[in-house]
């Protein structure tokens, strides 16, 4: 793949990080919601929640997920994530990552990257399905 796929991926999944879902297994049956992942420019994808939330848990019992970034309103680009998640429990990265959001977590943890119920998921890349338009074909990404 070459740098500007890279960073058209990049800037899809940043330019819609607020409108994503992130798909995880409860059992045999996919749950969907919405999330706000936070993409670094290097690929790095980190989901922010409640260390007691529902996703937690089936990423505990097991970590495939799928991660949709989608264009609104149209949908004309999009870049489907699939993966795994895991929970990080480092103090270190937790303070990174809060710094790198650009909505406000303090909203929903008022005590900061050190709340027992701030949980952060490191989302690994398996592959990213993605297109730039509705009229160019879906294009596959798969890192090394």
């Amino acid at each position: 793949m070459n740098l500007s796929d890279k960073q058209k991926i990049v800037a899809i999944m940043k330019a819609n990080s607020l409108h994503a879902y992130l798909g995880t297994c409860d059992d045999d049956q996919p749950r969907v919601r919405p999330v706000s992942p936070i993409v670094e420019d290097n690929m790095s994808m980190w989901v922010t929640t409640y260390s007691t939330s529902r996703k937690v848990k089936q990423i505990q019992q097991n970590p495939k997920i799928c991660l949709a970034f989608v264009e609104q309103p149209r949908g004309d680009k999009a870049a489907i994530v699939i993966g795994e998640a895991e929970k990080i429990p480092d103090l270190e990265d937790k303070r990174r990552v809060w710094k790198l959001a650009t909505f406000d977590l303090s909203e929903h943890f008022p005590n900061g990257p050190e709340s027992p119920e701030f949980c952060l998921l490191k989302i690994s890349i398996k592959k990213i399905e993605w297109r730039d338009s509705w009229e160019s074909p879906v294009k596959i990404y798969e890192p090394i």
